[in-house]
């Protein structure tokens, strides 16, 4: 059952787009005579992620919106290895080596744009709410038409995670702690600035986070989820209550690609990305990640009011330096009387007072042991909807162990292009209520260590476990395909 981190459909949707041989874009589904072709125009989005949830939304959008005339083909991994792949992915948009993009806001002040800047003023947007709040206003409609002197269409602002600091040798609390330390970040010229304002050395960070050595960094900026999938070493030390920045991501296109489409492709574009840009599934996966961060042995600290205080004074430069821009200062102001009005605290995590294992302890009794399923490759195309093509390994007999808070999964008969009895996938899973998240720490394939499952919505009945999505939900069909049934109660 090999993972995939799309929802639902979408992953058939994306899987019809990749046997798509030919990808480009032109001037509406005509033939070369002039005539109706029913040929779909195919365009390429460059992600420089391995997990492309942030992006299936949108593409999801642009498939049903447009009838399938209009498809998306997203290109992952886009320049794998590379510390300023975010910088490399926008000017190959921009070159017109890819059509469409998507990458995080930050990245823009490396080539130049400085319209998301305001995004990234130092602790001014530090819960999910007040991000939320700043996206649903005419806030990212500015921001976006800053792209077209340089060639590129903003679609989208996405919401995105809250990045905080992960202290590798040392909890990262007061300014002093800062001083003289390696923090890796992701290439930006404003997160590199609010670093230098502490005196730390800012270290720029490879897109892929799995294996990656941590050896001579102080810590690192990141959000939860990366943590879980990649930086968990021993002995790191989060600060809760300390967010630096939001992480939105923005969906672009060179602008004579989007030249080049018919009015009504444009528009289906714009309607995608205005549903995109609302889809839910960007927001909630911290409680889940800090969840297993805090099960993993990961320990969480708060700063106290002086060191935030000390924070706040020290970044103060960075604030004078934003503000020389006048839409830039414009920005900060209106998102600093949202946030006053909002009044919405911190977003801060913290581990339970009393963690229970995988979750509440109901559920990690009744989940625990070992369940069995068999489907074929039909159930599994059926399940689909949309006539996906299974790969091999995705149908069979399989068993799926769940203990305290870890799971392996099986392939035990069935596909003949697997041997029996490979234990193909393992993680750990963390259990909110009625929601399960599975996350990937096997070496399956490059970039499955960083894939979460879910949030599935699990129910056990008389030794029958069945799994369904919800409306956010990224990973495999397959566990949806058939109920599970108890061979082995416990461990």
């Amino acid at each position: 059952m090999k993972a995939r981190t799309l929802p639902g459909p979408a992953w058939v949707v994306a899987a019809a787009i990749l046997a798509i041989a030919a990808a480009g874009c032109g001037s509406g589904n005509l033939d070369k005579a002039g005539n109706p072709s029913s040929k779909p125009v195919v365009l390429t989005l460059a992600d420089g992620n391995l997990d492309t949830s942030d992006a299936q939304p949108f593409t999801t959008a642009v498939w049903k919106l447009s009838h399938g005339t209009l498809q998306i083909k997203i290109e992952s991994n886009w320049r794998p290895n590379e510390n300023y792949y975010e910088t490399g992915l926008i000017n190959d948009v921009r070159a017109g080596k890819a059509q469409l993009g998507i990458t995080a806001s930050r990245a823009f002040d490396t080539v130049g744009i400085d319209s998301f800047e305001a995004l990234q003023a130092p602790f001014l947007i530090n819960n999910l709410n007040l991000e939320r709040k700043v996206l649903d206003s005419n806030i990212p409609g500015k921001m976006l038409q800053g792209l077209r002197p340089h060639g590129l269409v903003g679609l989208a602002l996405l919401p995105g995670p809250l990045r905080r600091p992960l202290g590798f040798t040392k909890p990262l609390l007061a300014a002093a702690d800062y001083k003289g330390a390696r923090i890796a970040i992701r290439p930006s010229e404003v997160t590199a600035d609010i670093f230098r304002a502490l005196g730390a050395i800012p270290v720029a960070q490879k897109q892929s986070n799995s294996g990656q050595s941590t050896a001579g960094l102080t810590g690192i900026e990141v959000h939860a989820n990366l943590i879980d999938s990649g930086f968990a070493v021993p002995h790191a030390v989060l600060t809760g209550n300390v967010v630096f920045e939001p992480r939105p991501n923005v969906i672009f296109m060179n602008h004579h690609a989007y030249a080049a489409l018919t009015v009504s492709q444009r528009s289906a574009l714009l309607r995608a990305a205005a549903q995109a840009s609302t889809a839910g599934i960007y927001q909630g996966n911290d409680a889940a990640s800090v969840a297993d961060l805090c099960r993993r042995g990961i320990k969480i600290v708060s700063a106290s009011p002086g060191d935030l205080a000390g924070l706040q004074a020290a970044v103060r430069p960075v604030y004078t330096m934003l503000e020389s821009s006048p839409s830039t200062k414009a920005y900060i102001a209106q998102i600093t009387a949202m946030r006053q009005a909002s009044g919405d605290p911190t977003g801060t995590v913290t581990c339970p007072a009393a963690p229970t294992v995988g979750g509440t302890p109901g559920a990690a009794t009744v989940l625990q042991g070992t369940w069995q399923v068999a489907y074929t490759e039909g159930e599994l195309v059926a399940a689909g909807d949309q006539g996906s093509v299974p790969s091999e390994g995705n149908w069979g007999h399989f068993t799926l162990r769940l203990d305290r808070g870890r799971w392996w999964q099986r392939l035990t008969g069935g596909d003949p292009e697997v041997a029996p009895n490979n234990v193909l996938l393992y993680g750990t899973y963390v259990v909110t209520g009625d929601k399960i998240n599975f996350y990937r720490h096997d070496h399956d394939y490059p970039g499955s260590d960083t894939e979460v499952w879910g949030p599935y919505i699990w129910s056990v009945y008389r030794d029958t476990l069945t799994f369904k999505w919800t409306g956010g939900t990224q990973g495999p069909i397959e566990l949806i395909v058939k109920p599970w049934n108890r061979i082995v109660i416990g461990s």
